[in-house]
């Protein structure tokens, strides 16, 4: 009995990295004794005399010697049969051979990972993760770590060559050591949370998957650590374990983020401010994206905060490596141009270049920020169809120079433009027929870029739509040597309206006979009401004028009379009243009066009455040759 304590004191001890440790351990049958331990990974001399003890005296494994070849007949070849054979052979750690740990001084630093390796000639397999770039026969991955989730639950898998009967030791424990802002702190990770299968059984040794929950760990970076000193079953130094300057009989995962993602790992998603591409992303486009999280499901590995966007991109995992003791995963990301092609629904947006749009990483305990980025570099256009009577809208004004700079980087000089029109959501587009509407893009750009007025047919289509108060939409297609390379965002062309308010009437009350004869000033009666108000669309690129006038047949003409507002009187021809250059709400007092300058005719009713005829208009600027 004084043996076998001694013997699972040692168990904890190597299980704790050999830091000074404070336990609880129980035997099979419940008993208890603290115990407090203490070593280093360098004073070795022990372990490797018991290591080559365990070698001696096990009755499962090698004495190191034999390989394991790949032409053997205990090969299992399915990996369903392999499955359910490992699944009946799994031991769970009985709760009361390890009860508690009341203490534990973990490490101030990741161990270095046992890399696992399948030989295929005369050098026996070693234990340890496996980091495979290449698919295989044996059915291994390209990742190293991968990872899952399911509600709460965050898994992580990965495959490890161990025993070939790996699963009946009753002394494998798990560990999860994990760092946040320096700080380390470890757990036990209970058995009930661990699923082991077989894949692939060579001559002494297997391949096998694990996949752990690690729900509930908050980190910024985790390792995982297997112990097992099985003499039968469990990891040897003869196998490779910890000839690297590991832990004797601890498999050690390389260390992965967890909540967050190491910025030096997205430099090509994050380009440096003094890149004339900076910030934008266009359809079609390739992306390279590292981070340093395990694989999550590829097509989730980021999103775009923009739904159209994040339906139509495209996601390839490449490969996982480690550097450094660190996983670094490694993907390419795509918006897909055939599907954006005719898209317009979800891209409209207003006053910036492109769709804005933020890409985040999804990682297995948090979602995070990479980077807010433009889609496509083109403006929304809004304007009144007043407006657009009055002016050429020259869609250069509506283009970002660096989108152009970024297609010409990425395609070189070679490229020709071509735009297109919507007549409305869910209809066909047609090739645009105004000045400009195809060209050779850098070469005639500044000069000759589509241009819409209201005497193109393109710009008679859409001034007809703003009437309606219909939208219409613009798309801009980029060609290398004919082939399509990508598109624009959608523009919207959206048409506003400058409204404004004036008074029902203005009521200067009772007016004499004398008044008329004699001739008379009188001031309104409603003046806190006589009020003027004009809205202007904060897009508007003209100025503007409000104008009254009277009919020449009405009451006040014939009666020798004025209205006058604004301290201007309103006559038979339009007044300009206000001259607007800015946009928003303008109010203006009327200051009304009526003025009579006498009058010797037949004065016939008493109470007269006047319509007046009010207009906003955009204000027509001739140039100095007209």
């Amino acid at each position: 009995m004084k043996k076998q304590w001694r013997w699972l004191v040692f168990i904890v001890f190597i299980a704790c990295f050999g830091i000074s440790n404070t336990m609880v351990i129980a035997d099979n049958v419940g008993s208890t004794e603290n115990t407090s331990l203490s070593g280093s990974p360098e004073n070795k001399t022990d372990n490797k005399t018991s290591d080559q003890n365990s070698v001696s005296s096990a009755s499962g494994q090698s004495d190191g010697k034999n390989n394991d070849g790949v032409n053997n007949s205990s090969t299992v070849s399915s990996s369903n049969s392999s499955s359910s054979s490992s699944t009946s052979s799994k031991r769970s750690i009985p709760k009361n051979n390890i009860l508690a740990v009341s203490s534990v001084n973990w490490p101030k630093k990741f161990a270095t990972w046992t890399q696992g390796k399948r030989s295929d000639g005369t050098s026996r397999n070693k234990y340890g993760f496996m980091n495979v770039v290449d698919e295989s026969a044996d059915g291994l991955h390209k990742y190293v770590v991968d990872e899952s989730a399911d509600g709460l639950h965050k898994y992580v898998d990965f495959n490890i060559m161990a025993y070939k009967d790996w699963t009946q030791s009753p002394k494998t424990q798990f560990y999860a050591l994990y760092e946040t802002n320096g700080q380390y702190q470890g757990q036990i990770i209970d058995r009930s949370k661990v699923v082991i299968d077989k894949i692939t059984e060579y001559t002494r040794t297997a391949l096998w998957y694990v996949s752990i929950d690690l729900a509930g760990i908050s980190a910024d970076k985790v390792q995982i650590c297997i112990f097992d000193d099985d003499r039968s079953y469990g990891f040897w130094r003869t196998n490779g374990v910890a000839d690297d300057e590991t832990y004797p009989w601890i498999i050690s995962s390389p260390s992965f983020g967890w909540s967050k993602i190491d910025p030096s790992l997205s430099d090509k998603i994050n380009p440096s401010l003094s890149d004339a591409d900076d910030k934008i992303i266009y359809a079609g486009q390739s992306m390279d994206y590292t981070n340093n999280a395990p694989r999550v499901s590829q097509d989730n590995i980021v999103k775009f905060s923009n739904p159209t966007l994040n339906s139509k991109k495209s996601i390839k995992f490449n490969k996982q490596t480690v550097v450094n003791n660190e996983l670094v995963s490694d993907y390419t990301i795509s918006t897909n141009l055939s599907s954006l092609e005719n898209q317009i629904t979800g891209l409209d947006q207003s006053g910036n270049y492109g769709i804005s749009t933020d890409l985040t990483s999804v990682l297995p305990s948090t979602t995070q920020a990479i980077k807010s980025v433009q889609y496509g570099g083109l403006k929304s256009i809004n304007i009144t169809p007043e407006a657009l009577a009055k002016k050429t809208i020259n869609l250069k004004d509506y283009t970002d120079p660096k989108f152009i700079a970024k297609l010409q980087k990425d395609f070189g000089s070679n490229l020709t433009y071509k735009w297109f029109y919507y007549d409305q959501l869910g209809t066909s587009m047609s090739q645009a027929n105004a000045p400009g509407a195809t060209g050779v893009l850098g070469q005639d750009w500044q000069q000759h870029w589509l241009s819409i007025n209201n005497e193109s047919d393109l710009g008679q289509k859409i001034e007809q739509q703003l009437n309606s108060n219909k939208d219409g939409y613009l798309q801009l297609k980029i060609y290398s040597s004919g082939k399509l390379v990508t598109v624009g965002n959608p523009v919207l062309i959206k048409g506003e309206s400058s409204n404004f308010e004036v008074p029902d009437f203005i009521d200067f009350g009772t007016i004499s006979t004398d008044d008329v004869i004699n001739g008379s000033s009188l001031e309104s009666q409603t003046s806190a009401t006589d009020v003027l108000k004009v809205t202007i669309p904060a897009t508007t690129e003209v100025r503007w004028e409000v104008t009254a006038q009277v009919p020449e047949d009405g009451a006040l003409a014939k009666l020798n009379g004025k209205l006058n507002l604004l301290g201007k009187d309103i006559t038979t021809s339009p007044t300009v009243l206000a001259d607007i250059n800015k946009s928003g709400e303008s109010s203006y007092n009327l200051n009304a009066k009526l003025i009579f300058s006498g009058y010797h005719g037949q004065v016939d009713p008493t109470k007269y009455s006047e319509a007046i005829n009010w207009k906003l208009e955009p204000k027509i600027t001739l140039n100095a040759s007209e």
